[in-house]
Order: C-alpha cells, then sequence, then structure tokens
C-alpha cells in the first residue's frame, strides 16, 4: 500500500511536480493493464499526495501590472503589454493569443472588439476591452511598428535583439 507513496515521495526530491504526474500516469497505465478489471487500491492514494507537491504560478496583483504598464520601457516591453492587456481583458489562454490575428481585431475609437475564433470549446467568442489608461494607445503604437513585409496577419511576431 505504501509503496507507491515511498515511490514518490523519494522522486518528489529530484524532480519537478510535471514529471511527478508523467510517472504516475506511467505507472497507473501499466498496473490497471496489469489487473485489467481490478482496482488497484494505492493509485487514488497517491493522487493527494502528488497535488501536494505541485507548485503553485505566481499571481500578480493589479498594482504589479499597472506598474509593469506604466514604467516598464515599451522598446523591451510592448509585445508583453499588450499580450498582457488582451490577455487579462478576455480571460484568454496563451493559445488563443498566440493564434490572434490582425484580423481578429477591430479598432472602433474608444475600444476594440476582440474576436476569438478558435478555442479549446470550439465555441467562438467575442470580448470588448475598453481603454483603461492608456492600453489602446499602446495596442496602437505595437500595431504601427508592425513590418509592412510580413507575410502573415499573425498579430504577434517573434523579436530577437530588435529584429
Amino acid at each position: 500500500r505504501d509503496v507507491l507513496l515511498a515511490y514518490f515521495s523519494e522522486n518528489a526530491k529530484n524532480y519537478k511536480s510535471s514529471k511527478l504526474w508523467a510517472q504516475y500516469s506511467m505507472v497507473k497505465y501499466v498496473m490497471l493493464d496489469n489487473l485489467r478489471q481490478h482496482r488497484y487500491k494505492q493509485i487514488p492514494q497517491t493522487v493527494p499526495f502528488l497535488k501536494r507537491t505541485a507548485k503553485k504560478s505566481k499571481i500578480l496583483t493589479k498594482s504589479e501590472i499597472d506598474r509593469f504598464l506604466s514604467s516598464a520601457d515599451d522598446k523591451e516591453f510592448l509585445m508583453i503589454k499588450v499580450g498582457l492587456i488582451l490577455g487579462i481583458a478576455g480571460a484568454c489562454r496563451t493559445d488563443e493569443l498566440v493564434n490572434l490575428t490582425v484580423d481578429d481585431i477591430e479598432d472602433v475609437g474608444s475600444s476594440l472588439i476582440v474576436k476569438i475564433p478558435n478555442t479549446k470549446t470550439k465555441i467562438p467568442r467575442i470580448f470588448v476591452a475598453t481603454d483603461v489608461g492608456n492600453m489602446l494607445e499602446l495596442f496602437r503604437k505595437y500595431l504601427s511598428l508592425r513590418p509592412p513585409h510580413v507575410k502573415h496577419k499573425r498579430l504577434f511576431l517573434y523579436y530577437k535583439a530588435g529584429k
């Protein structure tokens, strides 16, 4: 009964939580495959242990976000600022931000209308990002810096060393 807990406790000293979950998945598959229809009692007891070992993501406060948006250098962090603004305004997943195109965003003067066509749930959604602080100014500045020779319509481009 304690074999799996001992195994994962020992591995928790050397591996990250993601590695432990991968190992758990493999062990579970092998054990269930070997035992076929029998339920193996040790497997459910390891889940609470693995959840306790998971690192929690740090969460930024509103004041930290405001401080970043106002004080971080636009030359270096403009794309991150725009991603942060759109991500928070629309509660977007990372892949939704990556797949945003310039055609998905409509600037209507006092706000942005953002269409997310490809979502995890396969249900397109729309949100409005209103102008708070200098949000629209940052977005327009980022869009104006887009090189004219770019062949694709992705909103976020990869920059390295200012290129």
